[in-house]
């Protein structure tokens, strides 16, 4: 995956460079995103081809190349496998195991967990400044602050972008909901409650299992 970034009133133009291509381009605002499955060293030189045409496509058009901004993330499940080295003129583009694409963290394994630990730390800190500046603790109010201002949060392109994989990521998530009802009134004695059964649940079936 490659990115770039350039004056977004002239990147409709640049899809003109892929029409004999076999590279993919995502398009937003002013940054372009390149990406193609690498099955030979004939896609590694394609990919190079179409970096370099979008060089002389900003040359030709005046527009400057955010070199710096610029970055490659190899995608992919083998540990053995080596990315290849790209350039934009004469700088090479660094290769990075986490690219940031709308706020989304995405590793080069697709497993999103450093999205979620980032989600997560945000969520407990905005969990914190509810508690800390809202003087009113009616039930009603701390749960309308929390759908508003975290909720949205940890939601954030889930269903499109990132979902956990596993019991451990999603209970980081739950975390967060469950450290803020935690501190609710009426709430503590109610999981206190939800316990107590679960706990005689348990307690009964391991006694029937002996």
């Amino acid at each position: 995956m490659f990115r770039s970034s350039f004056v977004p009133y002239f990147i409709n133009d640049i899809v003109d460079v892929f029409d004999d291509s076999n590279v993919y381009i995502k398009l937003f605002a002013d940054d372009v995103k390149l990406y193609l499955e690498i099955e030979s060293n004939a896609d590694h030189n394609e990919l190079r081809d179409v970096i370099n045409k979008i060089y002389d496509w900003s040359k030709t058009l005046q527009l400057r190349l955010a070199s710096d901004k610029c970055e490659h993330c190899h995608i992919s499940l083998s540990r053995i496998s080596q990315p290849s080295d790209y350039f934009v003129s004469d700088f090479m583009l660094p290769i990075v195991s986490i690219a940031r694409d709308l706020r989304v963290l995405i590793d080069s394994r697709l497993t999103f967990r450093d999205h979620i630990k980032s989600v997560v730390y945000r969520g407990h800190l905005r969990v914190m400044q509810i508690w800390r500046c809202f003087l009113c603790k009616d039930t009603d109010i701390l749960i309308t602050a929390f759908t508003t201002y975290v909720r949205p949060l940890l939601e954030y392109c889930s269903p499109v972008s990132w979902s956990p994989k596993s019991v451990a990521l999603v209970n980081d998530l739950e975390s967060v909901q469950r450290r803020f009802t935690k501190r609710l009134l009426g709430f503590k004695l109610i999981m206190i409650v939800v316990l107590a059964w679960v706990l005689t649940v348990w307690n009964f079936v391991d006694y029937a299992l002996i």
